[in-house]
């Protein structure tokens, strides 16, 4: 039972390959994330979104604070406090390659 938590657990974080309108190489991106404040919970929001499309696109990022390759358009946080950890944020965002 475990297992099946925790794959539930990476699909609903990850989200899923959805093409958009943008493109054929554009992806709509959801993930989600907590912590005690609003910047932390958004800050993993933001790194799920990157890592469902390419881990070394997250690890570029993470070393450089660039994505290389990719144009992240600006995603859409919505955020609500006293839920588990404090803040708990859910994220979307079109991310396309170039």
């Amino acid at each position: 039972m475990r297992y099946k938590s925790a794959i539930l657990g990476t699909m609903l974080t990850l989200g899923v390959n959805q093409p958009v309108d943008a493109g054929p190489r554009c992806f709509a991106k959801s993930a989600n994330g907590t912590g005690p404040t609003a910047e932390v919970a958004k800050f993993q929001v933001y790194e799920g979104l990157l890592a469902s499309v390419d881990a070394g696109l997250w690890s570029a990022w993470m070393a450089s604070g660039e994505t290389p390759g990719y144009r992240v358009k600006a995603p859409v946080y919505v955020c609500r406090t006293g839920l588990g950890l404090g803040v708990s944020c859910q994220g979307r965002a079109t991310i396309c390659k170039r």
